[in-house]
Protein backbone atom coordinates (compact mmCIF):
# COMPACT_ATOMS: atom_id res chain seq x y z
CA UNK A 1 0.00 0.00 0.00
CA UNK A 2 1.23 3.45 -0.84
CA UNK A 3 -0.29 6.88 -1.16
CA UNK A 4 0.27 7.29 -4.89
CA UNK A 5 -2.65 9.02 -6.56
CA UNK A 6 -4.16 7.35 -9.61
CA UNK A 7 -5.90 9.03 -12.49
CA UNK A 8 -9.68 8.71 -12.58
CA UNK A 9 -9.42 6.26 -15.49
CA UNK A 10 -7.80 3.81 -13.07
CA UNK A 11 -10.89 3.79 -10.81
CA UNK A 12 -13.91 1.51 -11.02
CA UNK A 13 -17.37 1.61 -9.45
CA UNK A 14 -17.50 -2.19 -9.17
CA UNK A 15 -14.80 -4.84 -9.05
CA UNK A 16 -15.61 -8.57 -8.96
CA UNK A 17 -13.10 -11.10 -7.63
CA UNK A 18 -13.17 -14.80 -6.85
CA UNK A 19 -10.55 -17.13 -5.41
CA UNK A 20 -8.04 -14.26 -5.03
CA UNK A 21 -7.35 -14.66 -1.29
CA UNK A 22 -5.88 -18.18 -1.17
CA UNK A 23 -2.69 -17.13 0.68
CA UNK A 24 -2.10 -14.31 3.18
CA UNK A 25 0.07 -12.59 0.53
CA UNK A 26 -2.69 -12.90 -2.10
CA UNK A 27 -5.25 -11.58 0.40
CA UNK A 28 -3.01 -8.55 1.06
CA UNK A 29 -2.48 -7.97 -2.67
CA UNK A 30 -6.22 -8.17 -3.32
CA UNK A 31 -6.89 -5.57 -0.62
CA UNK A 32 -4.20 -3.29 -2.06
CA UNK A 33 -5.58 -3.63 -5.58
CA UNK A 34 -9.07 -2.74 -4.36
CA UNK A 35 -7.84 0.27 -2.41
CA UNK A 36 -6.04 1.58 -5.49
CA UNK A 37 -8.74 0.96 -8.07
CA UNK A 38 -12.13 1.46 -6.41
CA UNK A 39 -13.81 4.83 -6.87
CA UNK A 40 -13.34 6.68 -3.54
CA UNK A 41 -16.40 6.68 -1.24
CA UNK A 42 -18.71 4.95 -3.73
CA UNK A 43 -16.75 2.04 -5.23
CA UNK A 44 -17.71 -1.51 -4.26
CA UNK A 45 -16.05 -4.88 -4.65
CA UNK A 46 -17.65 -8.29 -4.38
CA UNK A 47 -15.04 -10.84 -3.36
CA UNK A 48 -15.96 -14.54 -3.27
CA UNK A 49 -13.64 -16.69 -1.19
CA UNK A 50 -13.38 -19.79 0.90
CA UNK A 51 -13.30 -19.11 4.62
CA UNK A 52 -9.94 -20.87 4.85
CA UNK A 53 -7.63 -22.40 2.27
CA UNK A 54 -6.14 -25.46 3.94
CA UNK A 55 -2.39 -25.76 3.60
CA UNK A 56 -1.80 -22.21 2.37
CA UNK A 57 -3.42 -20.08 5.10
CA UNK A 58 -5.43 -17.53 3.16
CA UNK A 59 -9.17 -17.00 2.94
CA UNK A 60 -11.87 -14.62 4.08
CA UNK A 61 -10.39 -13.92 7.50
CA UNK A 62 -6.94 -13.19 6.00
CA UNK A 63 -8.56 -10.81 3.52
CA UNK A 64 -10.54 -9.00 6.23
CA UNK A 65 -7.37 -8.59 8.31
CA UNK A 66 -5.48 -7.26 5.28
CA UNK A 67 -8.29 -4.83 4.41
CA UNK A 68 -8.39 -3.48 7.96
CA UNK A 69 -4.72 -2.49 7.62
CA UNK A 70 -5.55 -0.14 4.73
CA UNK A 71 -7.14 3.20 5.62
CA UNK A 72 -10.48 3.77 3.91
CA UNK A 73 -11.09 0.14 2.93
CA UNK A 74 -14.11 -1.37 4.67
CA UNK A 75 -15.22 -5.02 4.47
CA UNK A 76 -18.68 -6.40 5.18
CA UNK A 77 -19.42 -10.10 4.90
CA UNK A 78 -22.76 -10.24 3.09
CA UNK A 79 -23.35 -13.96 2.63
CA UNK A 80 -22.09 -17.26 4.00
CA UNK A 81 -22.54 -20.59 2.24
CA UNK A 82 -22.15 -23.61 4.52
CA UNK A 83 -23.40 -26.95 3.26
CA UNK A 84 -21.92 -28.76 6.24
CA UNK A 85 -20.01 -31.00 3.83
CA UNK A 86 -17.34 -28.67 2.46
CA UNK A 87 -15.31 -25.58 3.26
CA UNK A 88 -17.43 -22.54 4.14
CA UNK A 89 -17.61 -19.94 1.39
CA UNK A 90 -18.16 -16.22 1.88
Amino acid sequence: YNNEKNNNHDKFDLILAAETTYTPQAAQETAILLSRHLTPNTGMALVASKRFYFGVGGGTDAFIAAAHSIPGLTVTRIQEYDSGMANIRD
